[in-house]
């Protein structure tokens, strides 16, 4: 019966997003926590992109139709970022089937250079990380020797990636682990390998939504992860609201 439904109404409900969310979004664009001011060019690079980066994107084992948990204006935004900074180097962990790696190599194939490294442990859907991952990863044209996947637990792989790539980081996405402690330790684990001024992304700091990795101690494990992150850093922060179960960003000093 859910098959049934979303080959009735997935299509056509993300249709009507698409067709709505440009100018609902210019409306939105200042629903936003902190004062961590982006370039400009995020926003512009974010409106005019195609609504889906990928529309040939394979969504993860088990999934007959659609993208799974990865909405098209997760992507777009880490392409826009991706577009407007430039980065080198790019470290994400927790990619899934690649929803926010295509962004990532989608951009740098465009800005003519940068690398892109995924790291991800095949918990939610398994089978999906790295082989789905690698045939999205190949349709964007990202040329293979740019691009590194890693197969692992984030808290056990992280800390020696980070020796390798002390202070050469120049964006690092966490969408991996969604318990508080978990979140954390990725933040942690992960802050020695971005270059002063680098970017970390985290994904689902929506203190809103129900998580299923919510404790009692926890009720939005990822945005106190988050936050108490950049509280015990003095880290420059923002929480974009627009984005599905919100994106926060910090600049490290």
């Amino acid at each position: 019966m859910t098959n049934v439904f979303r080959a009735v109404f997935e299509r056509p409900y993300l249709e009507l997003q698409e067709l709505l969310e440009r100018p609902i979004l210019r409306l939105r664009s200042r629903s936003r926590e902190g004062s961590l001011e982006l370039d400009p060019a995020v926003f512009r690079e974010f409106l005019a992109a195609p609504w889906d980066i990928l529309p040939s994107f394979q969504g993860p084992v088990g999934r007959r139709l659609g993208r799974g948990m990865d909405h098209p204006r997760y992507g777009r935004v880490i392409y826009s970022f991706a577009r407007a900074y430039k980065p080198d180097l790019v470290v994400e962990v927790g990619s899934y089937a690649g929803g926010t790696a295509i962004g990532w190599a989608t951009a740098l194939k465009e800005n003519g250079g940068g690398r892109l490294i995924c790291l991800d442990q095949d918990v939610y859907a398994k089978g999906t990380f790295p082989t789905i991952t690698r045939t999205n990863l190949e349709k964007t044209g990202l040329p293979a020797d740019r691009v590194e996947l890693m197969s692992g637990d984030s808290r056990l792989v992280l800390p020696d990636l980070a020796r390798r790539l002390a202070r050469t980081v120049d964006a690092f996405l966490v969408d991996a682990d969604h318990t508080y402690e978990g979140a954390l330790a990725d933040l942690e684990n992960g802050l020695p390998m971005l270059r002063p001024g680098g970017m970390i992304l985290v994904h689902d700091v929506d203190r809103h939504f129900g998580y299923l990795e919510a404790t009692p101690r926890h009720p939005a494990p990822v945005y106190e992860a988050f936050m108490d992150f950049v509280r015990a850093h003095a880290f420059d922060w923002t929480i974009l609201k627009y984005i599905r179960r919100h994106l926060g960003i910090v600049r490290t000093r």
